[in-house]
């Protein structure tokens, strides 16, 4: 019996994906402490592995990578020459680097994978699948009731229901291209999910998504989709809702009232919910990036005084002492490292971006993984990006670079292949040309 070990190899992005709050809640549901401690020695551990690993295996790196690795590096150690000069010691603010510390996730993932390319796509879907749910069931089961849903208590993090998104492509494709109708219903059931546990990011994350997926599929896939697949599915799929929804809005009709709410709020968001909430945190630090645009704060931001105070009680919703807790990737990373960050992230995802006008066919795989990058942007507005979303931006990478559509290689092969008889002729045309004429007796 041969036992196939391909499973080993999702031991480096699983590591970053372990840094999720759904894992560390796992390793202790009710003790917070040990929870952040875990998270403490994860980051700093892979902080390490990935500075090192990506050193070591430098040459693997395409050109690109290879000059946004070292611009990386000059901020990072432009930085702890200004600690050591300004506070004798090498890293002075561990909240401060950790800032930039997470884009190596990102080219330890991108370099192990450029030199290992095993990783399998359902591997990684079902570490997300078991995680999610193992922490749903032994974290937070309250949260699976018609009460926690109209109460809102969503109990699952943003950030563990929009890893979901990964699964969800992963399945509807499985019913695209390989017509297994199970697949479409595990599609549909991530789904429910996501709209269940209510962060409204994730919900237009989602449609941002599907939009992408949809318009690279449709103009980059080797196979076009036939949506036509999903008419009959929709249309028992509304049927049943409607009968299933009259049947249950009837004995809970809170439902409807929250659902209307849930949509009022994104429609106000700087009035009503989170948004509102959000957008007065923005407004509170917008002065501070503006004089610092280019660099960001660093150390001076993490000692600034919290600037954003709760209304009703006259204090800041933070304390002091313990850096600035911001619902956005991009106020985030602008205040702390201002253009010069951003730019490295921008960098990025460019690598995998561009390959949209580069090549004239993509694979599914690297569709699904584009599509989740750039649904990145979106969710960004209103959180900090998670740190599995930069393992998941070096496997794109990766995929970009890596994985070649059958179409491409068909096409390839027939070049080559005019090229060789082109060449095979030419050199019997040479031949018959310097060959001596027989002369006839």
């Amino acid at each position: 019996m041969k036992i196939n070990y391909s499973f080993l190899f999702i031991i480096p992005i699983a590591l970053i994906m372990l840094m999720d709050n759904m894992f560390t809640e796992l390793a202790a549901p009710s003790n917070p402490n040990i929870q952040y401690m875990m998270l403490n020695v994860l980051l700093k551990g892979c902080a390490a592995l990935s500075f090192g690993y990506c050193w070591l295996k430098f040459q693997r790196m395409s050109k690109p990578m290879r000059m946004i690795y070292v611009l990386l590096n000059i901020y990072v150690i432009g930085m702890v020459l200004e600690s050591m000069y300004k506070y004798n010691t090498p890293l002075v603010y561990p909240h401060v680097f950790q800032k930039l510390f997470v884009l190596y996730f990102a080219f330890f993932i991108y370099t192990f994978y450029k030199g290992n390319f095993y990783l399998k796509f359902l591997h990684v879907v079902n570490f997300i699948m078991i995680g999610f749910w193992l922490n749903v069931l032994i974290v937070n089961p309250n949260t699976l009731s018609i009460s926690s849903f109209t109460d809102h208590e969503r109990g699952v993090h943003s950030s563990s229901v929009y890893m979901l998104v990964i699964p969800f492509l992963y399945y509807l494709s499985n019913y695209f291209y390989k017509g297994k109708l199970m697949q479409l219903f595990l599609a549909l059931f991530v789904l429910l999910t996501i709209f269940f546990f209510q962060h409204r990011t994730v919900w237009i994350s989602t449609a941002v998504v599907l939009a992408f997926y949809y318009l690279l599929t449709k103009f980059k896939a080797e196979e076009p989709i036939n949506f036509g697949k999903l008419v009959p599915i929709i249309l028992v799929g509304i049927i049943g809702a409607i009968a299933s929804s009259a049947f249950l809005f009837s004995m809970h009709p809170e439902i409807i009232d929250k659902v209307q709410a849930s949509f009022s709020d994104m429609e106000n968001f700087e009035t009503q919910g989170t948004g509102g909430w959000r957008y007065k945190q923005w407004l509170s630090y917008v002065p501070f990036i503006e004089d610092n645009l280019f660099l960001g704060m660093r150390f001076d931001g993490f000692e600034l005084p919290i600037q954003f105070y709760r209304e009703d009680l006259g204090r800041p919703v933070f304390e002091d002492g313990n850096g600035h807790h911001f619902h956005s990737f991009y106020i985030e990373i602008l205040f702390y490292t201002g253009l010069a960050g951003l730019l490295i992230f921008l960098m990025l995802t460019w690598q995998t971006i561009k390959y949209v006008f580069r090549v004239r066919y993509m694979t599914i795989r690297q569709i699904m993984l584009l599509s989740f990058i750039l649904s990145g942007f979106i969710f960004g507005i209103s959180y900090v990006l998670p740190t599995f979303f930069y393992a998941i931006l070096g496997w794109g990478i990766v995929l970009m670079e890596e994985e070649v559509p059958v179409k491409t290689n068909y096409l390839k092969q027939s070049v080559w292949k005019r090229k060789l008889k082109l060449s095979r002729l030419k050199e019997s045309l040479l031949e018959s040309k310097n060959k001596p004429l027989l002369k006839h007796n």
